[in-house]
């Protein structure tokens, strides 16, 4: 080209894209317009997919906080179910004719009998029992643990322990019969969660009492209360007992934790039909 010097090269300037301007910086240098946007919307992409992925960790985790809830909400129902249990065993009422007035023990080993199988009744059971006198001409008291003490039809009667129940219960389901006394609670619920109602000795209001007086009998000194009561346990849930009261209640619901100490207060009497 025509005036230009040796060693001297041809720049051309390449054509700016319309509408972008180049301006001069403070320090004299051009600044192309179009670069810098182009740095803004890559910073703006870049920002959108930050805000994207922190909404998708929120939604994540309050979706997995929601499936940890409801998961936990039926394992929750599982174990309640799991947790609670209730038998069908027949009721007796020990003041249907003919009555036992004092004849809870036998009435609630009845619906153990026949709870199994067995046909009898109350008052065949109150003939079979062992008795013992209330008083001997002595002053002495008969003791519930070699015999139902007393009258029992009309009194004046006491009750009788689980030894004598035993072996009357043994008469007619033999080895199948088995006496839990003195074993924990535990063992008495692991029996009804196996479908095995639980014939035990308790106290009349179903909590513990303080109306203990001591007896002499031939067999020595005995503590006994007058609020002695025997129920057959029917069921469970986590904070009830359920009972088939001889008084005349199918399934009587009753706070477990006032049963549970009254029962070992009551020597933790049990026995159960297998």
């Amino acid at each position: 080209m025509a005036g230009l010097k040796a060693g001297q090269t041809v720049s051309r300037a390449l054509p700016r894209p319309a509408g972008v301007k180049v301006h001069t910086g403070k320090n004299g240098k051009t600044v192309n317009a179009f670069a810098i946007t182009e740095r803004g919307v890559a910073q703006m992409k870049s920002s959108r997919l930050i805000f994207a992925a922190i909404v998708l960790i929120v939604m994540l985790l309050a979706l997995n906080e929601y499936l940890t809830h409801k998961e936990s909400a039926q394992k929750s129902a599982q174990n309640n179910a799991a947790a609670k249990k209730l038998l069908d065993v027949p009721i007796i009422r020990q003041m249907d004719a003919p009555r036992l007035y004092n004849g809870c023990e036998v009435t609630s080993l009845a619906m153990l009998l026949v709870d199994n199988g067995f046909h009898v009744t109350k008052n065949q059971l109150a003939e079979e029992i062992k008795y013992v006198p209330f008083t001997y001409k002595n002053g002495q008291h008969g003791n519930p643990n070699a015999g139902f003490v007393g009258n029992m039809e009309d009194g004046p009667g006491y009750g009788v322990y689980h030894g004598p129940v035993f072996e009357l219960a043994k008469k007619y389901a033999g080895k199948r019969a088995a006496d839990l006394t003195g074993q924990p609670f535990s063992k008495i619920l692991e029996n009804v969660e196996e479908g095995h109602a639980v014939w035990v000795i308790t106290t009349a209001r179903f909590q513990p009492v303080s109306d203990f007086k001591t007896w002499d009998t031939p067999q020595g000194s005995i503590n006994i209360t007058y609020s002695e009561h025997s129920v057959v346990i029917t069921g469970y849930d986590p904070g009830h007992i359920y009972v088939n009261d001889p008084y005349g209640t199918k399934n009587k619901q009753l706070g477990r934790e006032a049963f549970e100490k009254a029962w070992k207060q009551m020597g933790s009497q049990a026995i159960v039909i297998r």
